[in-house]
């Protein structure tokens, strides 16, 4: 289980760094900010499964605080980014919170390394 949360820890730390190449994509670019959307809520998803798996192999306090932290976050994100469509306070707050997020995500990433991704003794 411990391996399984590392794993999809660092999938979603790939997901949150994409996130922010496609809206810079449809801000400059040609993309589309609808693959944005669907990679925040794809995001939002595995970050209760990372919290799920954070509990569930008894990983210790920090880690499944800062997971539940994490889906937390994700969950005010998404909502954030719909209404970040019509209110500019919103989208203001939106981009910080990525970048918040992510920074969460390489503490998650770094307290396994340290813990070489093993579960907490009962």
């Amino acid at each position: 289980m411990a391996r399984a949360h590392r794993v999809a820890v660092e999938v979603l730390a790939v997901l949150v760094l994409f996130q922010a190449v496609v809206a810079g994509q449809s801000l400059f670019g040609d993309w589309s900010i609808e693959l944005h959307g669907y990679l925040g809520n794809g995001s939002f998803a595995l970050g209760v499964v990372v919290a799920v798996l954070a509990v569930a192999a008894h990983l210790g306090r920090i880690q499944i605080i800062a997971a539940v932290a994490l889906s937390t976050a994700l969950f005010a994100q998404v909502g954030l980014g719909y209404a970040g469509r019509t209110v500019l306070g919103a989208a203001s707050l939106h981009i910080p919170m990525g970048v918040a997020i992510f920074g969460l995500i390489i503490f998650m990433m770094t307290v396994a390394t340290m813990r070489g991704g093993h579960e907490a003794p009962n």
